[in-house]
């Protein structure tokens, strides 16, 4: 049988690549470099050429190896990286130079990737709006937060899962190992098992509050007594633990005060916010006593208070305080802040403050509009 015409075109570059000519190596790599980026191999063939490739990277002509940079661009992770940790060590400055460039060209490749998806193309949307308003350097610093914002983001919570995980895959392999053996203890299989579900419980939670946190809500908005609102949360927060049930709340707001407010999100943000007030007495000596005041604030909107006397927090702490994964609670996800300030700001158009004394207390500020026609600050 005889061979296709794309099999002996890869036949032919894999044979030029290894070549003793270096001038044929140097027009095989370009060439290569050429299919890679039309995507004109499978995956079989590009596996092949990423291997031919990749042997490359100590070829004793700098023409060659820096032919190489450019050409890798397309190649699979894998490959791509370890080429790249060999040109980076060249004694070649052109060499190390065409990898610096190749590697920010990848780097932005994977930001455009990133944007083709469902939630880029709602991004790239955002970008353009936000350029035709204010210009070409407000969109380029815009993408600049945002992307900075995103690797933050996902560095916090890559660090967040191997801390549950490893604990979790201990536990699991303690399981294994006692099952294994002849005649197992029930009660270290009871132990392990336990610690495991504990851990996996712990998982649901973090992943539960990533999606409130992400969640697209479309404004319902309603006009609410905030006592009532404030006294539902308290009765939430009392629900929750078995340890909250002795908490005091000394509520000194009018019924009469009103705001527009989403009540199901609101109540989320005041229960965790109020949350954190309980949680501020947990090692202390103290009753947990919360007190929320509430009154109007420049005629159009209204300012809630929550305040503990608590264990207090750190100057660093309170800096922090708001977040992602910020938490000084052994069992806590460090979402809950972090969600109240997203609904409070983001979804209600309002602000929040936090001010905390080590060892006195903490004190959480809530300003929001009484009315979100508008929804002008």
């Amino acid at each position: 049988m005889m061979a296709t015409e794309p099999e002996v075109g890869l036949t032919g570059l894999l044979k030029d690549i290894d070549s003793d000519q270096w001038s044929t190596v140097r027009e095989a790599v370009d060439q290569a470099g050429i299919l890679l980026r039309q995507g004109g191999l499978d995956p079989t063939a590009h596996s092949l050429v990423g291997q031919r490739l990749a042997k490359l990277s100590t070829h004793p002509k700098w023409e060659v190896r820096k032919a190489l940079a450019h050409a890798c661009l397309h190649l699979r992770h894998d490959t791509f990286d370890r080429i790249m940790a060999a040109l980076d060590l060249d004694d070649n400055d052109l060499v190390r130079n065409a990898a610096k460039r190749t590697l920010s060209r990848r780097s932005e490749l994977s930001r455009t990737d990133m944007l083709k998806d469902q939630h880029g193309d709602l991004m790239l949307r955002w970008l353009e709006e936000l350029e035709a308003k204010h210009g070409p350097r407000a969109r380029n610093a815009a993408r600049r937060v945002a992307e900075k914002l995103h690797g933050q983001f996902v560095k916090e919570l890559n660090h967040e899962m191997v801390k549950v995980i490893s604990p979790l895959d201990a536990s699991l392999e303690n399981i294994e190992v006692e099952i294994s053996k002849t005649r197992s203890n029930p009660d270290d299989l009871h132990r392990h098992t336990r610690r495991a579900r504990e851990r996996v419980r712990f998982l649901i939670s973090i992943l539960e509050s990533l999606r409130a946190l992400t969640q697209e809500v479309e404004p319902d908005f309603q006009t609410e007594s905030l006592r009532s609102m404030v006294e539902e949360a308290i009765h939430l927060v009392r629900d929750r633990k078995k340890e909250n049930r002795v908490m005091e709340a000394d509520i000194r707001i009018d019924p009469a005060l009103t705001v527009e407010a989403n009540r199901h999100l609101l109540l989320q943000a005041l229960t965790n916010v109020i949350q954190n007030s309980v949680d501020a007495y947990a090692g202390t000596q103290c009753h947990p006593v919360i007190t929320i005041t509430a009154h109007e604030h420049n005629g159009s909107r209204v300012q809630v208070t929550i305040a503990d006397q608590g264990c207090g927090m750190s100057e660093e702490a309170v800096k922090d305080a708001f977040q992602l994964f910020a938490t000084s609670k052994p069992h806590g996800t460090g979402f809950g802040l972090t969600i109240a300030k997203k609904i409070i700001e983001s979804d209600h158009n309002g602000r929040v403050y936090l001010e905390s004394i080590k060892g006195k207390g903490t004190t959480v500020t809530i300003i929001l509009p009484k009315e979100q026609e508008g929804r002008e600050w």
